[in-house]
């Protein structure tokens, strides 16, 4: 007893330490399955925030194609009018005599009615010291009449180059617009200077009712236009001292601050930039240049949505990969489970074989007994199979008889053509003969004759034609209702054999009754697939109960000893089975019995196979 405690520490301890490094493998193991799954996560979330991204900015760029040719098209509808205005003669008068009040109302008033045409915001001229002489709103408060814009940009530029162009908030309306300036000229020489001023408000109504924001950004980086009031006048960046004193000079943004937005570029791209704003919203930017590249139009797309979808797609992803992990797992565990029992089965078949070879050598007496009952089981088998081929033989081989017996007869009668028909006949039957040894390895295996389209109306003929006899000895009524170009999926000759079978029981289940009558209908089933269905019926005694269940079962028969071998129905059921069809049977009421043969309909084209 005092061994036992030793033996027990000494079976522990190895426990202890397998255990340790089976928990580690399982740890290694949980880490590298968690580790995959954050990285398929995070790869699924990464691709459909990258093609999210895409999207938008190919769809930023299609819309910012077309607010720019909208844009375009806004300014290039004006550029024209300062220059209509060298054709008018009192305009130059009026750059004449600029002191002349009433010309300059005349003037202002031919300004005005070709604004009102043009609809433009503005439209006035100046002279060559920057004094406003007339203008379209000389008759509303803030008209540029009577002020001195000489510092304005675009005035300098027309004296100097002809045209100039320039986008600033008026100093007297207080309301931004472009500048489109053209210098008017006499005789070579300038004389004054026609100035359109056009409102681009209607683009920013448009824009705060559309999807996204847009910003328009004039050469300094400034939003002059946005669809978010709060955004306007406000720099992309700082801007520099030499911007701000060109500002300060020209006053393009009137009083405002030009605080600069203070937005953080997240990424750049060649596709576009991601930006996060003071609010700590985040947009995907898409630029495009308009106004002959002196102004950008900038599309800011809201990331949330994508950044939604993309969060869903990451999380499925994750879900994927835990599912494929646990698949793998499961088939690995399968493995293992395999080996195992591959293992065991090694085991236990070491166990069997040694346990087998001891019984055997003690066993041989009863392997001897053993051996008897199989030879005893080998002459049972070539007896049923004798029987059978009795069975099948014996109608072809009747027949054979009544012809011969009927030949002789005609021979001695001088009838030369009725015996020559019957020698035909014993003939057709003596083939029929070789068929039938040749289908008698249906007993063993399945014919690998191949299925024909055969004719149900030709072999019907054939089957009556070798029963015939009896039919007449007997003075039975057959009775045939066969549907006209019926054929079925079937062996020519086995087919025969099935139903000289069926016909040959009909005959003798009549033989003790008064009225003999056998009949016989095929009729084409409807379904999928299409199927034909023969039916045989006798008004012989009904079948008992006990005999009707177990009739398809060798050696099972009504018939006294000699008559029969109880083997005809067996035969055709297989024969139907071999078909891909089935075979039945029921009793009519109150008297008669009726079998069933349910076959694979074929093409009425191919009966021409079967005779």
């Amino acid at each position: 007893m005092t061994d036992l405690p030793s033996l027990v520490d000494v079976k522990g301890k190895p426990e202890v330490r397998s255990a340790t490094p089976k928990s580690t493998r399982w740890l290694v193991r949980g880490t590298a399955a968690l580790a995959l799954v954050v990285a398929a996560s995070w790869v699924g979330y990464a691709v459909s925030f990258q093609r999210g991204l895409d999207y938008l900015h190919s769809a930023a760029q299609q819309r910012l194609a077309m607010e720019a040719a909208r844009l375009d098209g806004h300014l290039s509808r004006f550029e024209y009018l300062p220059s209509l205005l060298e054709t008018s003669p009192s305009v130059f008068q009026l750059l004449g005599t600029p002191q002349d009040a009433a010309l300059q109302q005349s003037v202002s008033l031919h300004l005005k009615s070709i604004n009102l045409l043009a609809g433009a915001d503005n439209l006035y001229v100046l002279g060559v010291s920057g004094d406003t002489l007339a203008a379209a709103d000389f008759e509303q408060p803030g008209t540029p009449v009577g002020r001195n814009l000489s510092y304005r940009p675009y005035v300098s530029e027309a004296l100097a180059s002809g045209r100039g162009a320039f986008f600033g908030i008026g100093i007297t309306s207080a309301r931004a617009g472009y500048y489109l300036s053209y210098a008017l000229k006499d005789g070579g020489a300038t004389r004054g200077v026609a100035t359109v001023k056009v409102n681009l408000d209607s683009f920013e109504r448009e824009w705060r009712n559309a999807e996204g924001d847009i910003l328009l950004l004039d050469e300094r980086q400034v939003p002059i236009l946005a669809s978010r009031d709060e955004w306007r006048y406000r720099p992309m960046a700082a801007l520099s001292v030499q911007m701000r004193d060109d500002i300060s000079r020209s006053k393009p943004y009137g009083n405002h601050d030009l605080t600069p937005l203070g937005w953080t570029v997240v990424a750049q791209s060649k596709g576009g930039a991601r930006v996060t704003t003071e609010s700590g919203t985040a947009y995907a930017v898409s630029e495009l240049p308009t106004n002959r590249g002196l102004w950008k139009l900038v599309l800011l797309d809201d990331e949330a949505p994508i950044r939604q979808t993309a969060l869903v797609i990451g999380a499925m992803s994750g879900l994927a990969s835990m599912v494929a992990l646990l698949a793998t797992g499961l088939v690995l565990q399968r493995r293992r489970e395999i080996r195992q029992r591959l293992a065991n089965q090694a085991a236990l078949q070491a166990a069997h074989d040694m346990l087998e070879t001891r019984v055997l050598e003690r066993t041989a007496e009863l392997r001897a007994a053993q051996d008897e009952l199989v030879h005893a089981g080998k002459l049972a088998a070539l007896g049923q199979m004798s029987a059978g081929i009795v069975h099948e033989l014996n109608q072809p081989l009747a027949a054979l008889q009544t012809a011969a017996d009927n030949a002789i007869s005609y021979v001695d009668r001088g009838s030369i053509g009725d015996a020559r028909g019957n020698l035909t006949r014993i003939g057709e039957l003596v083939r029929r003969l070789g068929r039938l040894t040749s289908q008698l390895r249906v007993f063993a295996y399945k014919s690998s004759s191949p299925l024909d389209t055969v004719s149900v109306e030709h072999a019907l003929a054939e089957c009556l034609k070798i029963l015939a006899g009896r039919v007449k000895e007997g003075a039975v009524e057959v009775v045939t209702d066969i549907e006209a170009s019926l054929c079925v999926l079937a062996d020519q000759t086995r087919l025969e054999q099935l139903l000289c079978n069926i016909v040959a029981n009909a005959l003798d289940a009549v033989e003790s009754v008064e009225q003999k009558t056998i009949l016989i209908r095929a009729r084409r089933e409807d379904g999928q697939p299409a199927r034909c269905r023969i039916a045989i019926s006798n008004s012989g005694p009904a079948i008992a109960p006990d005999v009707l269940q177990r009739m398809f079962e060798p050696f099972v028969t009504t018939k006294p000893a000699g008559k029969g071998l109880g083997l005809g129905l067996m035969l055709s059921n297989h024969i139907a089975r071999s078909f891909g069809g089935e075979l039945r049977a029921r009793n009519l009421g109150p008297s008669g019995a009726e079998f069933i043969v349910i076959l694979p309909l074929a093409d009425v084209a191919g009966a021409s196979h079967g005779r």
